[in-house]
């Protein structure tokens, strides 16, 4: 049974990074299954094709089933690829924690322009 007030609460919500493109939502709920009852398991993908964009989500039924899966999986090699997993944190709160960071950058870089341009123009 779905419930949307827990899947927008974030409790027991992971995020992984750097997934494998042959990594679908089977592989992942396997891998996964492991650490509690999962509420829902997806892998990212590119709209025009279905193939992986190389992240996805799980949400477990519990808060200790989601630390777990991330003690043991973050830094693991799946597919040959080490992979990250951490808390899910909505946008809201990383534009919010990003935004207090860009304040103190304030370097840009820029690259590949034509060799007719100069730092006067770039002014």
């Amino acid at each position: 049974q779905r419930d949307p007030s827990l899947r927008k609460s974030g409790v027991g919500n992971v995020f992984i990074k750097n997934l494998d493109r042959s990594i679908d939502n089977k592989a992942m709920y396997d891998t996964f299954s492991a650490f509690g009852n999962i509420l829902s398991c997806k892998v990212a993908q590119e709209t025009e094709n279905g193939t992986s964009k190389g992240y996805g989500f799980v949400h477990f039924e519990t808060e200790e089933a989601a630390n777990k899966s991330i003690e043991k999986v973050n830094g693991m090699l799946l597919n040959g690829k080490k992979v990250y997993v951490g808390r899910f944190i909505p946008r809201k709160e990383r534009e919010k924690v990003l935004g207090e960071k860009a304040k103190l950058f304030t370097n840009v870089y820029v690259k590949n322009f034509g060799e007719d341009l100069y730092e006067e123009q770039l002014r």
